[in-house]
């Protein structure tokens, strides 16, 4: 072989090279352009590894970094950049995010004016990349972006990125929809068989709930490209909300196999699952994502929930338990609180369960409903003790022999201990009742009755005469109540009827029983006990008149009750 075809060897061999690594960088930046960060990074290392001196590469994995939020790592390659090529304006635009991401406005300037001394003089892509820094990055100065597009459209007016990305400038915008659409539109204008445009088209229509525009524009995207990667979850999230459930997830299969399950791609299919209330499913692909990556926190959310949807309820816990930990507070919601007392008190961890249910209460005080829960179920695990105690007095009752008296004695001590549980329990209930009247707007007279009832079968008289009234203060015909406070005035406050403590509400529920007949019919008993009651005070009280006169209503209440006949034939009044 003579030297001329060595040489030309020799640049064959150079040309197909650099072919192939111009070819590799493409395909790295158009993985940018569809947010395939995962694989990028991987293309640009793959050159590297090659290539170590490749500028652009290292810019690009810089890049990927910067939108990654790893600033370090991106810094990194945007010095080692400008070192290695201090001619290229690449390494000082990376600096100048970087720069921007810190808010250090100094070294933004300074390092955005070198890529501009060192940028040809017909070149947009300093300016493009300079308004990509305040459009994508931390602290986005959309003016100053539009700045710069208008700079690069200086020089290359009919370039369809440019519009693009002022489309994208204005998207951000909270106003800025119009103009964003009008961008990508010129744009198309410009090439109309640009994708990227046709793409934003179709993601800002779909995101804006505009779905019949937004699906037309998506399809042209298919149409024109079908390897355009993130046309296919935007369609099936569109196809999604339009209640079209099997073309969507037939739409995330074909995301999933042109990602090669890529991990980003695995976040957003799992995301959607849940979303989706595909709670079986959305648990499988977590649980794949957290294999490969555990510092996507949210997910521990998403899983605790599907867990729980799903009616695993103790496996709920421990992802649930991991994202309320380390998740600052003022992030957790009430919802991720309220899913996780719901799942203590699924697995019968009530006490627990309660602490979680104040968390909750707590963090949206609106839902007063919380506190009546906690009461609730205190109350119920009141009733639960009152009821063993019950069982224990009925079985000491049937004890009469004089042979069971020990054994007797044993199980009214025990009764006695069953008891006093009891009672501090109802305490426990009542306090909870207090504590949701005392922030309830409106209180309501049956947590009321039911802290009367509760302080009732504790026992605790006074205060359970004192519930009982506020409940016929805020409802004066409720007659259950007048019931209750007439058998405690009764039976435990003014026992030998001397102090009159129970005429005034025996009179209320008379004056009741009179109007409300049926009520009348249904409360026979407590009325005898009212007009047995009256009798007996006012003859004790030296009005023989009056006691008589209540104690005929007893009799033509119940004409054969014998106690009622023998107090009557006593009386010479």
């Amino acid at each position: 072989m003579n030297f001329k075809n060595i040489i030309r060897v020799g640049i064959f061999i150079l040309l197909t090279i650099s072919a192939a690594t111009g070819q590799t960088l493409q395909e790295g930046q158009k993985k940018i352009e569809m947010k395939q960060l995962e694989g990028a990074k991987r293309t640009f290392k793959s050159i590297l590894a090659k290539d170590p001196n490749n500028i652009e590469s290292m810019f690009y994995l810089g890049k990927v970094y910067w939108l990654q939020q790893k600033n370090d790592s991106a810094l990194t390659l945007f010095q080692k950049a400008a070192v290695m090529n201090p001619e290229s304006p690449l390494g000082y635009i990376g600096q100048g995010w970087i720069a921007l991401n810190s808010k250090d406005e100094k070294n933004v300037l300074s390092m955005f004016k070198k890529a501009l001394n060192y940028t040809k003089s017909k070149d947009p892509s300093t300016y493009m990349n300079i308004a990509e820094g305040y459009i994508y990055g931390t602290n986005p100065n959309l003016d100053k972006a539009i700045e710069n597009l208008d700079l690069a459209k200086e020089i290359s007016k009919n370039n369809p990125k440019i519009f693009v990305l002022k489309g994208d400038a204005n998207a951000t915008k909270f106003d800025g929809n119009g103009a964003a659409m009008t961008n990508y539109e010129l744009a198309t204008d410009l090439d109309k068989n640009f994708v990227q445009a046709w793409f934003k088209i179709g993601e800002l229509d779909a995101h804006s709930k505009n779905y019949k525009e937004a699906e037309p524009a998506l399809k042209k995207v298919k149409e024109l490209d079908s390897l355009y990667v993130p046309v296919y979850p935007e369609l099936a999230e569109l196809f999604y909300y339009s209640n079209r459930l099997s073309q969507a997830k037939e739409m995330y299969r074909i995301y999933l196999s042109l990602c090669d399950y890529d991990l980003d791609a695995m976040v957003r299919y799992a995301s959607f699952l849940y979303l989706s209330k595909d709670y079986e499913n959305s648990i499988k692909e977590i649980l794949k994502v957290q294999t490969k990556d555990t510092s996507y926190l949210v997910f521990n959310r998403f899983l605790g929930y599907s867990y729980f949807e799903t009616g695993k309820y103790a496996e709920a816990i421990p992802p649930l338990r991991k994202y309320i930990s380390q998740t600052p507070k003022e992030k957790i919601e009430f919802k991720d609180y309220e899913y996780y007392y719901k799942m203590f008190l699924k697995t019968g961890q009530d006490s627990i369960g309660r602490i979680w249910m104040r968390t909750a209460y707590n963090k949206d005080t609106t839902k007063i409903e919380i506190l009546g829960q906690i009461a609730e179920m205190l109350n119920k695990d009141a009733d639960k003790i009152y009821k063993s105690y019950d069982s224990l007095n009925r079985i000491a009752d049937t004890l009469t022999k004089k042979a069971d008296t020990a054994l007797k004695g044993r199980i009214l001590k025990d009764a006695a201990v069953v008891f006093k549980q009891a009672a501090d329990k109802y305490h426990e209930a009542v306090d909870a009742y207090n504590y949701k009247l005392a922030h309830s707007v409106h209180p309501q007279a049956a947590d009321y009755f039911v802290i009367g009832r509760d302080l009732y079968k504790a026992t605790d008289y006074d205060n359970a005469d004192s519930a009982f009234k506020r409940v016929n203060e805020i409802a004066p015909s409720y007659i259950a109540s007048y019931v209750f406070r007439v058998n405690i005035n009764v039976y435990y406050k003014d026992t030998l009827a001397t102090t009159g403590g129970a005429e005034a509400v025996c009179d209320t529920l008379i004056e009741h029983l009179k109007i409300d007949t049926v009520a009348a019919s249904k409360n026979k008993q407590v009325l005898m006990t009212c007009y047995k009651y009256l009798g007996t005070y006012y003859l004790k009280k030296k009005d023989c008149k009056k006691g008589k006169e209540y104690y005929l209503k007893a009799k033509e209440l119940d004409p054969g009750d014998k106690q009622v006949l023998d107090i009557l034939k006593g009386l010479n009044c």
